[in-house]
């Protein structure tokens, strides 16, 4: 008797591990460049200020957003924010994304964050 297609048949009924956020913590002096940041589809992604004030837009979106520190945003995925220091100090910020349990998904847009 051959047990492989049943071992396969399990293998696909037991959830695979979630993968650990990604954090990144990023400071943007004034002046620098805005700096990408991504979140895949299907991923939840939240930043915060960290300190410093941040300009904010979103890829494909009219609206920019200004954050003083404690003050973040909530983006599902697929999507791209844009980030830059706003101000005469540096910026430093906090990117955390949850990856996808499952591809797919519809494009989110930016939600207020507590």
């Amino acid at each position: 008797m051959n047990s492989a297609p049943a071992l396969t048949f399990l293998r696909r009924l037991v959830p695979r591990p979630a993968a650990a956020p990604q954090t990144l913590v990023a400071t943007l002096a004034p002046g620098e460049p805005v700096r990408a940041l991504d979140c895949a589809p299907g991923g939840h992604a939240t930043l915060r200020v960290l300190s410093g004030r941040a300009w904010i837009t979103q890829h494909g979106e009219g609206d920019d957003w200004f954050l003083e520190p404690g003050q973040g945003l909530a983006l599902p995925g697929p999507g791209r924010l844009y980030a830059g220091a706003d101000g005469p100090e540096p910026l430093q910020l906090r990117w955390v994304v949850e990856p996808a349990l499952s591809q797919g998904g519809t494009s989110g847009a930016v939600r207020a964050a507590a």
